[in-house]
This record gives structure tokens, C-alpha cells and sequence, in this order.
């Protein structure tokens, strides 16, 4: 954006370049913001991705035009700001004024660790426990102190790489005439090493009135922030033994049901519950010859409860099989101090089969039927039997369109999922039919929970054969 300026006469030269930063000194993680300025026409700056080895997160660039004595003047300034971890050195940058190059010189810039800050606002971190094992839970309290008010507060939120974060509780008290907020997290360690934990920020803002004295009869404000530094901690993780999980557990497996009939689905669920490191759990796994597992998702329910996160990891199955099968004992290895292995006893299931041979019928008995003979007109014997033939064709095709269609609304009563769809494939050109194989299809394939109301789609075949 241009602004035009209609100023008194400046000291301006016709082509000039130079660099400013914010601040030569700074804290770890504070900004840094290094402007470059050119006077004249035609300004290129230089493609800056990063600084010393820091990378450039924003940039922003102003542009401004005045008129000394009847002369345009054009000043440009190219701002980047980055967050230096340690000092750096700024080099000499090359612009480009009029198809002329221009040197920028270099700035030296300190950064430092903070120390804690001590006055009107104080920002304290302290631990439950210093020395974990990985996977095991402490509490982080933050306290903030404040002895005056400001115009504006803000306390940065702990961010701990390698560490789980929970908020659990956060709360005010006035006490010696201070304002006391102390802000409660579970932290959870995902690997091991030793950690500085810190320092954290408060943000202490206030309004200040930035228009000279007189100006134009105007009152501008302006925020102006200053940084509070808390103190730093030290954290040691542990390494656990491989393939372990830290927390104290007890293991489950429990079928629906131990005899059912051949393709019969059966549902398989696996629950670990108690207290520990549940972030940790992978899938479990189940492999069973002859049969087809449909795992699920697993779902946690988990709450704090002793300043540890408890609750319950629970998977189901799905399993499908015409044979005798055994659920295989399930094992999951635990560490709270010292390694434990947990399993569950297998469960055998029994496979009814279908009964496909004839039943044995009962020997044929004699019966003996004494008629009397009767003596009809041919014509008469002809007519009636051809009546009689129509008539038991007719019966005999209702009976079966009618056996037909119950036979099937009592396989779709009786069906799983899968033979349902398999019933449901000749219809499939009916919209709402199609809308019910696609509901199927999610929760055979996709571990969908869709409810299928089977008597709905007798309704749609009915009227579909009606």
C-alpha cells in the first residue's frame, strides 16, 4: 500500500540502504525482527528464506512516497521476523537500487537464557516427580503471582516436545494481598533422556499513549508488552523394557458365545483396564486358522483419577467360521517398576453344522380302502378331471409363489450381514434397497454401527413383488 506524504523538507539522499533490528539482546524463543530500508527507485531486495541457519517465519513489507521541494522520494522497508534459540549473526545483505548494488552491514544479535523473573509478577514451575519412567505420569504446577494489576495478562501454556499434556485443574486465591493463579497439568513422558523443562512466559501488557504532545488534538494507544520468565526444571525419563507399556493393568477376553451354528457371527472382545500409560497400547491381533476376524477400532475411556490417567482400552472382533475354533490366550506385557506379563486363558467355540441328510422316515403301513363302484358318463369323468387338473395347477403355483416369498422374508429375518446383502443383490435397482446394501456394506467393511431394520426392507420386497 502506498501513503502519500506531503512533509517539510528531510534529510533524504537519492539512493541509500540500511538494517535495523528490535533488539541486539534477547531471550530464548523471543522475536527478532530485521528490517531492511532503501531509498530510491527500482528497490529489489534480496530472496530471504533465513537468517545464520533460523528460518524466517513472517514477513512484511512498507512502502511510503513524499515530496521534498517539489522532488518524489520513494522509501521501501522489508521486515522479517524469526526466533532465534541461540546468538547469530546477521550478514551483509545485497539490494539492488537502480540496477545498482547496495551493502547492508552486519549486526552481532545475543541470545541468552532467561532467569527467572523476580517483582510486581512472578511465573514458578514446579513437579511432582523429577526421575520417571517412560510412560509415567507427575503433575506440572504453574504458579503466577501478581502484585499489581495490569492492562493485560497472558500466560503461555506449557509445550513440552516429546511430553503428553493434560490440563487437569486451574484456580485463583487472594492471599498477602496477592493474586495467586495456579494452573495444574498431567505430564506424560513418550521417551526417554533428560529434559530442561522451561523457562515459561507471561505476557504483562500495558496501554500507553503514543501521539506526541499537541498532536492534531489527537489520543492514540497503543498495547506495549513486557515478558515474565519462569524458573526451569529438570527431568529425567527412564527407558522401560521393550514391547512393555508402563501402569498397572488387568486383561480380559470374553466371547458372545462358545457353541453357535456354522457362519454364525460371534463377537470376540479384549478389555485392558486400570491405570498407566494407555497413549502406549497398540492394536491387538487375533489369529485364528479357519476362520475370517474382522477386528474393530479400539476405544478408549479414560479419565484422571490420583493424578494418573485411568480407564478402560477395549477392542471387539468379529469372527466367522463352519469349524471348531480356539480364541488363543491373549498376552500383554506390563511394566510399573518391575516387568509383568499379563494373558488370558484360550476359549474353545463349537460349531453346530447344518443338518443336510433326509431324516430316517417310518416303514410304509398297508392301508386297505373299500370303495364302491360308481358308473359316470365318459364326458362327465373327462370334464372333471380337466377342471380338477386346472384347478390343482392354479393351487399349485400359488402355494409356491406364496412358499416362496415366505421362505425368503424368513431367510432375511434369520440372516447376518453378509448373506443379507447376498439376499439383497436382485433388488439392488430399488433406491432404498441400494440404500441399505450400501449401510451393510459400511459395517461388514468399515467397522460401521449402522442399524439395519430388517422389517423395513420385507416392506420395500413386499410392495416391490405386489
Amino acid at each position: 500500500m502506498r501513503i502519500l506524504f506531503f512533509l517539510i523538507p528531510l534529510f533524504l539522499f537519492a539512493a541509500n540502504v540500511s538494517v535495523s533490528v528490535n533488539k541486539t539482546h534477547l531471550n530464548t524463543g523471543e522475536e527478532l525482527i530485521v528490517t531492511l530500508h532503501a531509498q530510491g527507485h527500482n528497490v529489489k531486495f534480496p530472496n530471504i528464506t533465513q537468517i545464520d541457519g533460523v528460518n524466517i517465519v513472517g514477513t512484511s513489507r512498507a512502502d511510503n512516497i513524499s515530496v521534498i521541494n517539489g522532488e518524489m522520494k520513494e522509501s521501501i522497508s522489508q521486515s522479517y521476523i524469526l526466533y532465534p534459540l541461540k546468538s547469530i549473526t546477521i550478514p551483509s545483505f545485497n539490494v539492488i537500487i537502480n540496477s545498482k548494488t547496495y551493502h547492508t552491514k552486519s549486526i552481532k544479535i545475543t541470545v541468552q537464557e532467561p532467569k527467572q523473573t523476580k517483582g510486581n509478577f512472578e511465573l514458578e514451575v514446579n513437579i511432582s516427580k523429577k526421575n520417571l519412567y517412560l510412560g509415567q505420569s507427575a503433575i506440572l504446577t504453574m504458579k503466577f503471582t501478581q502484585k499489581k494489576n495490569a492492562d493485560s495478562i497472558n500466560i503461555q501454556k506449557p509445550v513440552i516436545k516429546n511430553f503428553i499434556l493434560k490440563e487437569i485443574k486451574n484456580y485463583s486465591l487472594i492471599k498477602n494481598n496477592k493474586k495467586i493463579s495456579i494452573f495444574k497439568f498431567l505430564l506424560i513422558p513418550q521417551k526417554s533422556g533428560e529434559y530442561t523443562v522451561g523457562p515459561f512466559v507471561a505476557s504483562i501488557g500495558y496501554i500507553v499513549n503514543t501521539t506526541p504532545q499537541g498532536f492534531m488534538g489527537l489520543n492514540i494507544s497503543t498495547m506495549r508488552y513486557k515478558n515474565i520468565y519462569s524458573n526451569i526444571i529438570k527431568i529425567n525419563v527412564k527407558d522401560i523394557p521393550s514391547n512393555t507399556v508402563f501402569g498397572d493393568f488387568k486383561l480380559t477376553l470374553k466371547a458372545q458365545k462358545t457353541k453357535l451354528n456354522e457362519n454364525k457371527p460371534n463377537k470376540i472382545t479384549i478389555n485392558l483396564s486400570g491405570c498407566g500409560d494407555f497413549y502406549s497400547i497398540g492394536n491387538f491381533k487375533l489369529n485364528i486358522p479357519n476362520a475370517t476376524v474382522y477386528p474393530s477400532k479400539p476405544v478408549r475411556n479414560l479419565q484422571i483419577k490420583n493424578n494418573q490417567i485411568c480407564g478402560n482400552f477395549i477392542q471387539t472382533f468379529t469372527i466367522l467360521s463352519q469349524n471348531n475354533y480356539t480364541i488363543p490366550s491373549i498376552k500383554f506385557k506390563e511394566f510399573n517398576g518391575t516387568s509383568k506379563t499379563l494373558s488370558t486363558k484360550p476359549i474353545s467355540v463349537n460349531i453346530i453344522k447344518s443338518n443336510s441328510t433326509s431324516p430316517n422316515l417310518p416303514q410304509e403301513h398297508k392301508i386297505t380302502i373299500k370303495t364302491k363302484n360308481y358308473s359316470f358318463p365318459l364326458k362327465y369323468i373327462i370334464i372333471v378331471a380337466a377342471v380338477s387338473l386346472i384347478i390343482g395347477i392354479l393351487i399349485g403355483y400359488l402355494f409356491y409363489i406364496i412358499s416362496n416369498k415366505n421362505k425368503e422374508f424368513s431367510q432375511i429375518k434369520k440372516a447376518n450381514e453378509k448373506e443379507l446383502l447376498n439376499i439383497l443383490k436382485k433388488y439392488e435397482e430399488n433406491l432404498k434397497i441400494k440404500e441399505f446394501m450400501q449401510k451393510i456394506e459400511e459395517n461388514i467393511y468399515k467397522n460401521a454401527s449402522n442399524k439395519i431394520n430388517k422389517k423395513d426392507i420385507i416392506k420395500i420386497i413386499k410392495n416391490i413383488k405386489n
